[in-house]
């Protein structure tokens, strides 16, 4: 039973840390740029998938795929808000809000569609060979070493980009003052839309490291973006080590529920967590804590 229970734990461990790092880029986006961005879980997808066809046509090794997709997934996003996202800017803020919900929404469903029509609908992963580390019945597969240590090295370095660098230090004061920062010499927008643009690079790497160990099609997006919404709420937005510890406590929730009752749950304990923290915590959940 003991070793039932660490599988569980590692296996939830695993899923939980990629969760967290599809949480990090859409807190970065929303923090920064205020933009709810329904379509960020479906560039995981999208990744997910074009890694796989770079891996079945050429071989190429997953490290040297992600270097390839984060450039070109920093393009998109940053394109994504100069041509889509920052025209709404003009607009009141009842007409931004749902202006940037409409169009993430819509780059949803084209992503979804786009990529089901190239690479079909079938779900698609990176089959690396599988090689395991037995310690008494506990398992433990190279290839989960191999993410783990990815999201822990992904999370250090988020975290030093963000506090050491200038374009971490530029996202600070353009999200505490926006004016004070531009009076500095701060152009916002650019801010803005590299941001967008980070946040999706981030979720281009988060892609290749979900497909060496799970199946990813092209409809999974807004699972993850509702996923990574309720990691936001519970950790707080801009908090990395609150995204991580969330992110792990509903990766380990979902895989106890997956064993306990059945894999047809374990997608709607997301759901429930979040209505959950709504009822309890309206304020969010360091609220209490706060005052």
């Amino acid at each position: 039973m003991t070793a039932v229970i660490v599988q569980l734990l590692i296996s939830g461990v695993l899923l939980g840390g990629l969760y967290a790092l599809v949480a990090f880029g859409l807190s970065l986006i929303y923090g920064v740029v205020r933009i709810l961005n329904f379509a960020h879980g479906t560039l995981l997808g999208v990744a997910g998938i074009a890694a796989s066809v770079i891996f079945a046509k050429w071989g190429l090794n997953p490290i040297l795929i992600a270097a390839l997709l984060v450039p070109v997934f920093f393009a998109f996003g940053y394109f994504m808000y100069v041509f889509l996202l920052r025209p709404l800017r003009s607009r009141n803020a009842m007409q931004f809000t749902v202006g940037t919900v409409l169009v993430t929404v819509g780059l949803l469903l084209i992503l979804s569609d786009l990529a089901a029509f190239l690479a079909g609908p079938t779900p698609k992963n990176i089959p690396l060979p599988f090689n395991a580390i037995f310690i008494g019945d506990v398992i433990i597969g190279i290839n989960q070493l191999y993410i783990l240590i990815g999201i822990a090295v992904m999370t250090v370095l988020l975290h030093l980009f963000l506090t050491r660098t200038w374009f971490g230090r530029a996202i600070r004061a353009v999200t505490q003052d926006p004016v004070g920062a531009q009076i500095c010499g701060i152009r916002s927008h650019a801010i803005h839309a590299s941001t967008v643009g980070f946040g999706a690079a981030i979720v281009a790497v988060a892609g290749v490291l979900y497909t060496l160990n799970y199946p990813i099609d092209p409809y999974v997006g807004f699972e993850l973006t509702v996923k990574a919404f309720t990691i936001i709420i519970l950790g707080g937005i801009g908090n990395l080590i609150g995204a991580l510890f969330a992110g792990i406590f509903l990766g380990v929730a979902e895989s106890v529920t997956g064993f306990v009752w059945s894999s047809e749950w374990a997608p709607a304990v997301s759901i429930i967590l979040l209505l959950v923290i709504l009822v309890v915590f309206p304020k969010g959940v360091l609220s209490r804590r706060r005052s």
